[in-house]
């Protein structure tokens, strides 16, 4: 079966593109994971190809995740070694506004004390994904997904309360 891998790209990728940045925080990691599950689905596309959007997503996610572990591990053995070159982080964009970054801040940070499982549902259900997809996705039954997405809103509601409170 041949996949029409053009249609695929435009159907998914800028959805898929928006989920990444949105889980990982940062555009460029975000663009490379979608690049990423476009490139394998082209060389080594799944056999069952029923839910190619949960696939590229769950491509893209591990990816994004592997790539965040191999850049805290780097990070660690820099800071070890006193005298490597310092890393830089890119400049926002010169139209965003201070009081929206801070808002962005404020809720990545709260979705980075998230379990990655809490987390990635929550922004996997953003996405529009069926409880079904997610647990495919996840590997988790379908019937805790709702229990798992759940939680997960709970903590995150404290935890940006609790920030609110602090910034007050």
């Amino acid at each position: 079966m041949s996949l029409n891998l053009e249609a695929l790209f435009d159907a998914h990728h800028d959805q898929l593109y928006g989920y990444l940045v949105r889980l990982v925080g940062d555009p460029e990691l975000a663009a490379d994971a979608a690049q990423e599950a476009f490139v394998r689905l082209s060389q080594r596309p799944p056999r069952d190809t029923s839910n190619l959007k949960a696939w590229l997503y769950t491509v893209a996610t591990n990816f994004a995740f592997d790539t965040l572990k191999v850049a805290r591990r780097r990070a660690e053995l820099l800071s070890a070694a006193p005298d490597s070159a310092p890393t830089s982080e890119p400049a926002p964009p010169p139209d965003v506004s201070l009081e929206r970054l801070e808002r962005q801040k404020t809720v990545r940070d709260a979705l980075d004390q998230l379990r990655e499982k809490e987390r990635t549902t929550l922004l996997m259900r953003a996405e529009g994904f069926s409880y079904r997809e997610i647990g495919k996705a996840l590997t988790i039954p379908t019937n805790s997904v709702g229990v798992v997405a759940a939680r997960a809103l709970r903590k995150l509601a404290a935890l940006l309360q609790t920030q609110e409170a602090i910034l007050q």
